[in-house]
């Protein structure tokens, strides 16, 4: 039985010796190649990696349910809502897929944004659309406080007045499990006002 063992265990020594020979082989073309790499090359791929502001962001994945509040006018009662958000990562962490369902004024709402951090901008980016329009919000901005408050802005062309306006949204981590998301933008005076306030609480 012994001898009939020893040359399955030779073999399988044998395959595991080039299985290694291989991965060291690959290892070192993939460290010759990097080293062969122009200077631009590398930082590029350098600035594709997730960094520290993608880890930050990816607290925010998992299910969420939502309280709403929104201000159509300064000063007037605010409509208030509940809903759900879910958001997942996409292209290994280097951005986030959020899927919002609730509603507004009545209505069924359904939005999706997706976020990203830009490593050569140094700024966090996202986009959003819903079905309350077909225009796409593109927004940019900064970070602060290690990544527990972000505030970003979007410009785009107001549907109702067709006129440039902006949006500016600010987002505060109240704990890893509570997160407060509020929007502002010009009011009726031109001045800007508070027109969203969402209570996300994670499930």
């Amino acid at each position: 039985m012994k001898t009939a063992i020893r040359p399955v265990l030779i073999a399988l020594g044998v395959v595991l010796a080039a299985c290694v020979g291989m991965a060291l082989a690959h290892e070192e073309k993939g460290k010759q190649a990097a080293e062969a790499m122009p200077p631009e090359m590398a930082e590029m791929m350098k600035l594709a990696e997730p960094g520290e502001h993608h880890k930050h962001m990816a607290k925010m994945v998992g299910s969420w349910k939502t309280q709403g509040k929104f201000w159509m006018a300064p000063g007037a009662p605010p409509e208030e809502s509940q809903g759900s958000t879910t958001v997942k990562p996409a292209l290994d962490g280097r951005f986030f897929l959020s899927d919002f369902q609730g509603a507004f004024m009545g209505q069924p709402f359904h939005g999706m944004g997706m976020d990203g951090y830009d490593n050569l901008k140094q700024k966090h980016v996202g986009t959003w659309v819903d079905s309350m329009g077909t225009m796409l919000m593109v927004f940019e901005g900064t970070c602060s406080e290690g990544g527990k408050v972000t505030e970003t802005k979007s410009t785009f062309d107001d549907p109702m007045t067709r006129k440039p306006t902006y949006m500016r949204a600010v987002s505060r981590w109240k704990d890893d499990n509570t997160v407060v998301f509020e929007s502002y933008a010009p009011g009726p005076d031109g001045k800007e006002m508070k027109n969203m306030e969402i209570l996300y609480s994670r499930q």
